[in-house]
C-alpha cells in the first residue's frame, strides 16, 4: 500500500502513513459495519448491501465487511454471491467460526452438499462443541445418503444440548428407514411428548403400527394428526 500523501510504502494492514501520519484506512470501519449491520436487523436489507459493498471496495482485507455483505446477499437469495463473500472472509480469517457455519448454510440451500458438508467439518474442526454446526452437518449428511455418520452427528447434538429435540425426530428417521423401529418408536414418541414436530411424529408413529398389524392404533395416531394440523389452521 503506497500513500496517497507523500508516497510511502505502508504495509497493507498500516491504518495510518509512518511518515505523514495520513489515515490509510477508513477511520470509521467499525462504526460502518455496526451501521449496516442494525440497517440488515432492521430489514433495510437494500440500505445495507449498498453500505457494504462500498466498505469491502475501500477496505477489501476486512474480513467482518465480507462476511456481512454475504449474509445480506444470502437474505436476498443471491446465494452465489453470498457463497463468493463467505469464502473470501475465509481466506482472510480462516478461524471464523460462524463465517465457515454460514458458508456451509448457503452451500446447503444451493443444493450443493458435497461443500456445505466440508465447510460444517471446518466449523466443527474449530469449535467441537458447536451443536447447530453437528446438527446441520447431519442433516447435509442425511441428505448424502450417509446415515451413519448423519445418526453420529445427531447424537452429539441431542449430547451437547438435549433440549434441542429436533435432532430426536432426525434419529428416528434413520432408525426407522434402517429398519430398528423400536428405537425410532422412542425418538418419535419423545419428540412427540416435548411438542416438537407433532404432525411428523405422528404419521411415523403411525406407520410403524400399521407395519407391526395394529392398524387400530394407527387410525386414533392418523386422527391425532388430523386434529392438530386443523387445529393450527385456524
Amino acid at each position: 500500500m503506497r500513500c496517497p500523501r507523500c508516497g510511502h510504502d505502508a504495509a497493507a494492514t498500516d491504518k495510518f502513513c509512518a511518515e505523514c501520519g495520513m489515515f490509510l484506512r477508513d477511520a470509521f470501519i467499525d462504526h460502518r459495519i455496526l451501521h449496516a449491520l442494525h440497517r440488515e436487523t432492521a430489514g433495510e436489507h437494500r440500505e445495507a448491501r449498498r453500505e457494504l459493498e462500498r466498505l469491502v471496495q475501500a477496505e477489501p482485507d476486512n474480513a467482518l465487511a465480507h462476511h456481512l455483505l454475504g449474509t445480506v446477499y444470502f437474505h436476498q437469495g443471491t446465494l452465489d454471491l453470498a457463497i463468493e463473500r463467505y469464502g473470501r472472509a475465509l481466506e482472510l480469517s480462516p478461524a471464523f467460526v460462524l463465517c465457515s457455519y454460514d458458508l456451509g448454510v448457503a452451500h446447503y440451500h444451493r443444493g450443493n452438499m458435497p461443500d456445505a458438508i466440508r465447510a460444517y467439518r471446518r466449523c466443527l474442526e474449530l469449535d467441537d462443541h458447536y451443536y447447530a454446526a453437528h446438527y446441520r452437518l447431519a442433516i447435509a449428511l442425511f441428505h448424502a445418503g450417509e446415515l451413519d455418520e448423519a445418526l453420529e452427528h445427531f447424537e452429539k447434538c441431542s449430547a451437547l444440548t438435549p433440549e434441542y429435540l429436533m435432532a430426536r425426530y432426525h434419529r428416528g428417521v434413520i432408525h426407522e428407514r434402517r429398519g430398528n423401529l423400536d428405537a425410532a418408536e422412542r425418538e418419535f414418541q419423545r419428540s412427540l411428548d416435548e411438542g416438537v414436530g407433532e404432525v411428523s411424529s405422528l404419521f411415523h408413529l403411525a406407520h410403524i403400527r400399521r407395519s407391526r398389524g395394529d392398524e387400530a392404533g394407527a387410525v386414533r395416531l392418523l386422527e391425532q394428526a388430523r386434529q392438530f394440523a386443523s387445529a393450527n389452521a385456524h
